[in-house]
């Protein structure tokens, strides 16, 4: 055996060359490659650090597959241009622009730290109205900045926010990929080779997949979409089938938010308004649509805030349906299966004094408050357990049960922020935020968290896991 038959390991610049990769130390313009971030539809992203100064940043190179497709490459010129007309602090921000030796172009960006609004959305199911506002303001800033400067955004979802770590919040809208430069010629379209406008099918305005004329209110649309999203923890449309989302968007009107979970008729019209069909009903503005979203929540019209709502402790039983097998499109027998679990937990969490803070396509969450003083608040969750257990056992038993069904039934004991009224309303807290609390596997009885279990004898908890 020569020692060019000998077998070796892969180097790390050979590994990343495999995966089409830009090695570590790689330079591009003064800043090194430190390493890789993400990848995208046409791009790749590296952590780098600048040569001298030590700045860190990231730097997205486009990719060398697709570096010969003129229409990719002015995406990527496009998502430049836009991003250097703005400059606004809720915009991420270029440092600069370049081409590496073999021409693949590059743009140098600021470097965020933290999550995007959609693992933050699925992590906690959904979110108060005040911190949606929280959230939704420095968006609509950014994008007031941007029709300011001619720019419409065409792509904004919760995947296309950062919010960054640390303190104070900083909110990022990102990927002007897709953006379009309006101008004197505001009226002509730029179609994809379908015939229609680049996107993202779950969020498009009617004028924006017809491939029609658009302006800024394609983004109202948008945000209408994102804010349904945020309140309700799912979009407003929901099939996996493309034409289907298509024919929705262009014909069916949107269900109300406040029929999926509790929440203000005002908060109703904001979202409906947003989503009109016709863009000349929507908001003329994104400055129009905050300050409608202020009065909706109860927010003073200068932006002054408020305490936050006063929390208190609470229990809650949570039930999610889960599809098993790969079940991700709904036949008629599953979907009448997964109506039947819904239906019936929150008619038993109706009749045992939970208020539904949580009602999606596919969980239920009910919550009561708990009182003061330990032997009161602790047969309050006990009741909860009790309340749980007989839930898990008719849904076990119920008629006609479709295989491809697995129901987790959960309890937990944590604070809820409250806003008094003679039907207390759930406005959030840490209670809400079932993903971080609910198992992540398939349960097959009652899960209960520590926290509501706490001081309850052995045989009281029976039947009740993780306790």
């Amino acid at each position: 055996m020569t020692k060019e038959d000998e077998t070796r390991p892969f180097s790390e610049v050979e590994r990343a060359s495999a995966r089409g990769e830009l090695p570590a130390g790689t330079l591009a313009g003064g800043y090194i490659l430190e390493g890789f971030i993400a990848r995208g539809g046409c791009g790749v992203v590296y952590a780098a650090r600048h040569a001298r100064s030590g700045r860190p940043a990231a730097v997205k190179v486009l990719s060398e597959a697709v570096a010969h497709s003129r229409r990719v490459v002015e995406r990527f010129a496009r998502e430049i241009e836009a991003l250097r007309l703005i400059s606004h602090p809720n915009i991420v921000e270029i440092y600069e622009v370049g081409e590496l030796n073999n021409y693949q172009p590059f743009y140098v960006m600021e470097r965020l730290e933290g999550q995007t609004l959609d693992a933050l959305i699925r992590a906690e199911t959904r979110l108060a109205p005040r911190e949606a506002l929280d959230l939704f303001e420095p968006i609509c800033a950014a994008l007031g900045a941007a029709h300011a400067a001619g720019i419409i955004h065409r792509d904004v979802k919760a995947s296309n926010i950062f919010i960054c770590s640390g303190k104070p919040r900083t909110v990022k809208l990102l990927d002007f990929g897709i953006a379009k430069l309006m101008g004197p010629e505001e009226g002509s379209t730029w179609l994809t080779t379908a015939g229609r406008m680049p996107g993202t099918p779950s969020i498009m305005a009617p004028e924006q997949i017809l491939g029609g004329p658009i302006d800024a209110r394609v983004d109202v649309y948008a945000l209408g979409v994102l804010l349904h999203r945020m309140l309700v923890g799912r979009l407003p449309f929901h099939t996996h089938d493309m034409d289907e989302m298509v024919r929705k968007h262009l014909e069916e009107p949107p269900m109300p938010p406040s029929l999926r979970v509790p929440l203000p008729l005002e908060l109703d019209a904001v979202v409906l308004r947003c989503m009109e069909k016709r863009r000349e009903r929507r908001f003329g503005s994104v400055e129009e649509l905050v300050r409608a979203l202020r009065e909706a929540i109860g927010e003073p019209a200068s932006g002054t805030r408020g305490g936050p709502e006063p929390t208190q402790p609470a229990v809650g039983v949570y039930l999610e349906v889960r599809t098993r097998g790969g079940s991700d499109d709904l036949d008629d027998a599953l979907a009448a299966d997964i109506g039947q679990v819904l239906d019936m937990a929150e008619s038993q969490l109706e009749r045992a004094g939970f208020i539904l803070a949580s009602t999606t396509g596919n969980e239920v969450l009910g919550v009561r408050l708990l009182p003061a003083g330990a032997d009161a608040e602790r047969d309050e969750r006990r009741a909860a357990l009790r309340v749980a257990a007989a839930l898990h056992e008719a849904v076990v038993r119920r008629a006609g049960a479709d295989a491809r069904v697995h129901v987790n039934v959960s309890v937990h004991a944590d604070d809820v922020q409250v806003r008094p009224a003679a039907q207390p309303e759930i406005l959030g807290g840490a209670l809400m935020c079932a993903g971080e609390w609910a198992p992540a596997g398939e349960e097959p009885g009652v899960f209960a968290t520590p926290s509501a279990t706490a001081g309850l004898l052995g045989e009281e908890l029976r039947p009740i896991r993780g306790a």
